[in-house]
C-alpha cells in the first residue's frame, strides 16, 4: 500500500506584514502606557509641591499671628481675632487667634490643597 502524504500549500504572502503590524501595535501600547505613567507622576509631584507650599503658608500665618499679638496686645481685646485671607506667593492663608483658649489656628491654601497648623501658647 502506497500512502501519499497530503500537503496543502501554506500561503506566505502577508506574513511579514502581519508581523510588522503586531510589532507596531506592541510598541504603541508600550508608548501609551509610558505616557500615562509620566502624566500620573507629573500630577503627583504637583500635589506634593502644593502640599508643601500650603504648609509653609500656614506657618507664615502663625508668624503673622505672633507678630500681631506682640504689637497689638492689650487688655480687654476681643476673644477671637481673624486675620486674612492674605495672599502670598501662589496661595493664601488665614489666621484665627482665640485669646480665651490661647490657640492660634492658621490655614494655608494652594490650589485645592489646604494645610492647617494649630499652636497652643501660654499667655504671659
Amino acid at each position: 500500500m502506497n500512502l501519499k502524504k497530503l500537503t496543502y500549500p501554506i500561503p506566505k504572502k502577508g506574513v511579514a506584514l502581519l508581523s510588522v503590524l503586531i510589532i507596531l501595535l506592541t510598541i504603541g501600547l508600550i508608548g501609551a502606557t509610558l505616557a500615562v505613567s509620566l502624566l500620573a507622576v507629573d500630577v503627583s509631584s504637583r500635589t506634593i509641591a502644593d502640599d508643601a507650599k500650603a504648609l509653609y503658608l500656614a506657618e507664615a500665618g502663625i508668624a503673622q499671628a505672633v507678630k500681631t499679638m506682640r504689637t497689638q496686645a492689650k487688655e480687654g481685646a476681643d476673644v477671637k481675632q481673624t486675620i486674612g485671607p492674605i495672599s502670598l506667593g501662589e496661595g493664601t492663608y488665614r489666621v484665627e487667634i482665640n485669646y480665651a483658649y490661647s490657640i492660634i489656628t492658621s490655614v494655608g491654601n494652594v490650589g485645592n490643597v489646604e494645610k492647617r497648623v494649630q499652636l497652643h501658647y501660654k499667655p504671659l
